[in-house]
């Protein structure tokens, strides 16, 4: 009679357990292992999150520049004064 699954996976792991038993560099390799991408995915989620903030902060501040320096030439002189500024540019 064969065993049954759970049997099987009750002797892969006490057959895995003992190993890192007599292997205590591998466990503690292991344990590194995982701690460590623990952190990689931490600091991730967490610079991503400081990554959106500084590029909101930015996108605000261009459109607070950009309303400034739009209240500072008159919406009916606004087509001279690019033309000025693109024969400054040509010169």
């Amino acid at each position: 009679m064969s065993p049954s699954p759970v049997e099987e996976v009750g002797k892969v792991a006490s057959g895995f357990i003992t190993s890192l038993k007599d292997s205590p560099a591998v466990l503690a390799f292991s344990t590194f292992n995982i701690l460590f991408l623990a952190f990689v995915w931490w600091s991730t989620r967490e610079e991503r999150g400081w990554r959106e903030n500084v590029v909101n902060m930015m996108v605000d501040q261009q459109g607070k520049a950009a309303q400034m320096l739009s209240s500072c030439v008159p919406l009916k002189d606004l087509p001279s004064f690019i033309r000025q500024l693109r024969s400054d540019d040509d010169k």
